[in-house]
């Protein structure tokens, strides 16, 4: 699966800063306050709630990266931010205050319910760690956070709750959503020079979309032209991934806080006065942002989960030292051969290393490891992508030959005997082997190990003879 982004990884199991306590509180203070003046240059949080607020989602992303000792330097920098901002604007310290509770405890709320012994990291996926997320991080913490503030800005600023309230809590609510995820998720963004065709179609696409749908049309248009951001957000969540979905719902968001600034009136309506057309998008951005997350970590579980039953096939067909099937791999392919039967019939090989004892005698067992590996590899060489070989113990293996005739079975087996032949090097030396093949016909519909008895009785055949030989079971065609 492609990715629109370069991804520092690192393990969920445990906070990934390791900052200094200065470190911490500088960038959480600069970082807050630079957010926080965006905010107020593009609109007034006081009077319409802003589009979102995106201090809430970095404060709670930093408190999640870094180890709990830390957390104190984050809460007192964005208390700082929060209040010396505010008093710098001209608000009241009495309504200030509740602001500056309000959005140093939300985070610090959100982070303690968050952190688990299972995920410290604040990791998004799997699915349980994203309904955490939503749960504590975007509703219940938020939640808190806005009654708080909407309390000051009532009792000290004359605005009515329920007025002020729900744009609160849904701007956190949203900057938490677009935010955090940019954190947990370990974005690093990289040239789109370097990015693949459907990339960089995907890219061009959705800065045109959000060029057209971010202006007012009509009534009509501007109520349902929005939900063609919807199509982007679950593209990026099925195709890249989630650090491509949280950057894909940044951009979107932060397309709508310049356009509106600049003069964009969503759902500019008679029956919808400004302030609520805000409230209306904010709402629409939160469902929309929500689900492409939900889905980008559904995506991503259901891949990690396809690829961990793989490994887990893997090790339980695999032989460990040669990579080839062991012997619960070889019924395995062999009983997916009697469920699918082929064209022609199927031969069996049993091939036995002769004299590699003295190999483990003289050089020890990590040479007679080296000279296993380079055994399986030529076996592998020499035969079909069709067929397959097995290590079903020591130095004795099995090849399974699919629709081949006698013609083609005895060129590959004087081919397996002409390559074991040739000398094996390592890091013992040199030595020289050779092997014996017993071959018998299986048909998928017959018993296995009535084929693999007349295979070894074969192979035993070919060693009484001289060894570096095959031999065809009796009765074989």
């Amino acid at each position: 699966m492609a990715y629109l982004f370069d991804i520092r990884r690192s393990s969920s199991l445990e906070p990934t800063l390791t900052w200094s306590n200065r470190s911490v509180f500088l960038v959480s203070l600069l970082s807050y306050v630079a957010l926080a003046q965006l905010v107020q240059f593009l609109e007034n949080p006081v009077i319409n709630g802003g589009t979102f607020w995106p201090g809430a989602g970095l404060s709670l992303g930093l408190l999640m990266l870094l180890p709990t000792r830390q957390w104190g330097w984050v809460i007192a920098a964005v208390a700082m931010g929060e209040f010396t901002g505010n008093l710098v604007r001209g608000y009241p310290a009495s309504a200030n205050a509740f602001w500056t509770a309000g959005n140093f405890l939300e985070p610090l709320i959100a982070a303690t319910l968050l952190r688990r012994p299972d995920n410290p990291g604040g990791a998004l996926a799997p699915q349980g760690n994203l309904m955490r997320f939503l749960a504590f991080g975007v509703f219940l913490a938020p939640l808190i956070g806005a009654s708080i503030g909407s309390i000051g800005t009532f009792y000290i600023m004359g605005t009515p709750f329920w007025h002020s309230w729900p744009k609160y809590f849904i701007g956190d609510s949203l900057g938490v959503l677009i935010v955090a995820p940019l954190l947990l998720a370990r974005v690093r963004l990289s040239s789109p020079l370097h990015w693949p065709q459907e990339q960089l179609l995907f890219a061009s696409l959705l800065a045109l979309t959000a060029s057209l749908v971010l202006r007012n049309w009509s009534p009509i248009l501007d109520m349902i032209l929005p939900f063609t951001f919807l199509p982007f957000m679950l593209w990026a969540a099925l195709r890249f991934g989630l650090q491509a979905t949280a950057s894909t719902n940044l951009f979107i968001a932060v397309s709508a806080a310049f356009a509106t600034a600049f003069g964009y009136l969503p759902y500019h309506a008679d029956i919808l006065p400004e302030v609520h057309g805000v409230t209306m998008m904010q709402v629409r951005l939160l469902i929309t942002s929500a689900t492409s997350l939900v889905v980008a970590v559904l995506t991503h579980d259901l891949i990690q989960g396809m690829s961990n039953e793989k490994r887990l096939m893997r090790q339980a067909h695999r032989d460990e030292l040669t990579a080839l099937y062991n012997r619960a791999g070889l019924h395995f392919r062999l009983s997916q051969s009697s469920q699918h039967p082929q064209a022609g019939a199927q031969h069996l090989l049993i091939c036995d290393l002769d004299a590699f004892k003295p190999v483990n005698d003289e050089h020890g067992h990590l040479a007679g490891d080296e000279v296993l590996v380079e055994v399986a590899r030529r076996l592998s060489a020499c035969i079909r992508e069709s067929d397959a070989a097995a290590r079903i113990g020591g130095d004795e293996f099995v090849i399974m030959l699919d629709h081949s005739d006698r013609q083609t079975v005895s060129v590959i087996a004087e081919r397996i005997l002409e390559q074991m032949n040739q000398p094996i090097s390592g890091s013992f030396g040199e030595v020289r082997l050779s092997m014996s093949i017993g071959i018998t016909s299986w048909n998928p519909n017959h018993d296995i190990n009535a084929a693999l008895l007349a295979a070894d009785q074969a192979l035993y055949q070919a060693k009484r003879k001289g060894k570096n030989r095959s031999i065809w079971a009796v009765g074989t065609s």
